[in-house]
């Protein structure tokens, strides 16, 4: 695994990206990633005293954005399985507050803004002992936010605080899987979607078929061919046995005259 990490500034101000790649191999599976980020941040504080009064202002703001990839494969002993995705997103925050103390009770007003948007895209697939199954999928989704709260406390944090809020979002893709399975004679072919649209919405189908009675089947035909087999071979056993116990009634005949002349 190889990784750079870079940063300037401090809490107040700075940036900071970082980047790493690596593959790790082991008796059962292979992996290989890449991911990168970047960050970026500022902020600020102020306080003023007015006699009794004082009064603190606080803003701040933030954005990231950042990437990634990966694949891996591996076998467990009974199937093989493997999987490969890659994201991409952003975000940015700001806020800022304001607050004012006087005789032991402070009341603060706060505000802040987001949003942020994200993408993925992603397979998997099973094959083995187990049955075969695939799904991939890509989403890709938008949001923003907003809000603003104003509360009010004592030194003992006895008070009261009230706030509002809003936020819209979108997304749009769609995931799509299937697969083959057998457990106990049945088999089991299905797929399933979703479909993402502000509002979810599944499909799933699948089709289910009992072997059992095809397994019975081909046991029953081969126990008849066995038997049938059997009967065949009485049948052509028995001119052999009745030959063979003439040739030796015969001999004991034989015998018995040749006694007779001895």
């Amino acid at each position: 695994m190889s990784e750079v990490n870079e940063s300037v500034g401090n809490e107040n101000a700075g940036a900071s990206a970082g980047a790493s790649a690596g593959t790790e191999i082991t008796n059962t599976s292979v992996s290989a990633g890449v991911e990168a980020g970047v960050e970026a941040h500022a902020g600020i504080e102020n306080e003023n005293q007015v006699g009794d009064v004082t009064i603190s202002q606080e803003a701040h703001a933030g954005a990231e954005a950042h990437t990634e990839a990966t694949a891996e494969a591996g076998w467990d002993g009974r199937n093989a399985a493997v999987d490969a995705h890659t994201e991409v997103g952003a975000s940015v925050e700001a806020g800022a507050s304001n607050s004012v103390e006087y005789g032991g009770v402070t009341n603060t007003t706060e505000v802040h803004a987001g949003a942020e948007a994200k993408a993925y895209a992603g397979a998997s697939a099973q094959v083995g002992a187990d049955g075969a199954e695939g799904h991939a999928g890509a989403i890709a989704g938008a949001s923003v936010g907003a809000g603003v709260s104003n509360g009010t406390y004592d030194e003992s944090g006895n008070g009261a605080q009230a706030g509002a809020g809003v936020s819209i979002g979108a997304q749009v893709g769609a995931e799509v899987g299937g697969g083959a399975t057998m457990d106990n004679g049945v088999v089991t072919i299905g797929a399933e979607g979703e479909l993402a649209l502000l509002a979810g919405v599944g499909i799933d189908a699948s089709v289910s078929v009992d072997t059992k009675p095809a397994q019975e089947a081909v046991v029953n035909t081969a126990n008849t061919v066995a038997t049938e087999t059997t009967k065949v071979v009485d049948k052509v056993a028995e001119p052999v046995k009745d030959a063979g116990n003439a040739v030796a009634d015969g001999a004991k005949d034989l015998g018995k005259k040749m006694k007779k002349w001895f």
